[in-house]
């Protein structure tokens, strides 16, 4: 008795650190996101003229011209600034007029049905200046909150690449390996048959792959590019990751690189923190994305049909 009621305080004790970790977490990242803020809004009044442009834009109606105000709330995304025509409103960041959009849609639908994921790649070695200047680019994708918090690690050091695509192979290798005999049963019960022999092959073809090529994680990619980020309590890294990842692997096609989103790395990080350790990625960060890129060894010449999507419309006049 006196050994379960002890066990229940420590249990109790360890849930109540980390509900209390959570919310210092939580109050440090609004207090500070809240300084940051308040030392980068400004209005100009000797330029506005008043239009509204910017109260109506506000996402967090943050903005009250009237009083010449900007709020807290504000996120910092600058909508006030992009539109406002007296370059009245937080000028200091902004750094040029909009431009035509000269990109017509069969163009960006044409570099779509064209790209695709390589994984043979050149012998050509990616500088570290290119791969630099193309992450610093894509610094405009956008991010929930507009929190900004992604970070990037670049890995182009062959020895590097190996042990990540070494370290993933043993760890997933491990992970199907506990769909056995004994887990089968409960698999079936629990999730069904047809989610159960979807594991099944899936273990099948992996362990199938990487008997037959060593470097099925990795393939002969000259570098590779990591995103991660702290967790946090107020934004979305994983989405933003997403987000990031589908711009990147498009403006990479415009530079004549390739790329494979490779979700192995990041299933495999979660599970194995010495990959993170291998790429120097602090504990605290979770691995949300994992791109190879480098130069084609071969040209696709042919455009290829993929099925089209299955799609509800709600219309009000079906209501």
């Amino acid at each position: 008795m006196y050994d379960t009621i002890v066990l229940n305080k420590n249990r109790n004790s360890a849930n109540e650190s980390k509900t209390k970790a959570f919310l210092i977490k939580y109050f440090q990242c609004v207090y500070l996101c809240t300084i940051r803020r308040k030392q980068m809004n400004n209005i100009a009044t000797e330029r506005c003229r008043k239009c509204k442009k910017c109260e109506r834009i506000c996402p967090v109606s943050g903005i009250d011209i009237a009083e010449q105000s900007i709020s807290d709330d504000c996120i910092e995304c600058y909508q006030c600034g992009a539109i406002c025509p007296e370059k009245a409103i937080n000028t200091d960041k902004i750094i040029g007029e909009s431009s035509q959009n000269n990109i017509q849609p069969y163009d960006f639908e044409l570099l779509m049905q064209q790209r695709r994921s390589h994984r043979v790649f050149s012998n050509q070695k990616v500088s570290p200046e290119i791969l630099h200047e193309f992450v610093d680019r894509m610094r405009y994708s956008p991010t929930a909150s507009n929190l900004q918090s992604l970070n990037f690690t670049i890995a182009c050091h062959p020895q590097k690449l190996k042990e990540v695509n070494d370290l993933s192979i043993q760890t997933l290798t491990k992970a199907f390996k506990q769909i056995n005999f004994l887990t089968k049963p409960l698999i079936r019960m629990f999730l069904g048959k047809q989610r159960l022999d979807q594991m099944i092959n899936s273990k099948n073809k992996f362990i199938r792959k990487s008997k037959l090529k060593k470097d099925m994680i990795t393939y002969n990619a000259p570098a590779m590019i990591l995103i991660h980020s702290e967790k946090s309590p107020v934004g979305m890294p994983c989405h933003d990751a997403s987000i990031w990842t589908g711009m990147a692997i498009l403006y990479a096609e415009l530079l004549n690189l390739k790329t494979c989103v490779n979700g192995y790395i990041v299933n495999a990080a979660k599970r194995n923190p010495k990959i993170k350790a291998a790429l120097q990625i602090p504990d605290k960060h979770e691995i949300f994305g994992a791109i190879l890129i480098g130069y084609p060894r071969e040209k696709y010449l042919n455009r290829v049909e993929r099925l089209s999507p299955k799609i509800n419309i709600i219309d009000n006049d079906e209501l």
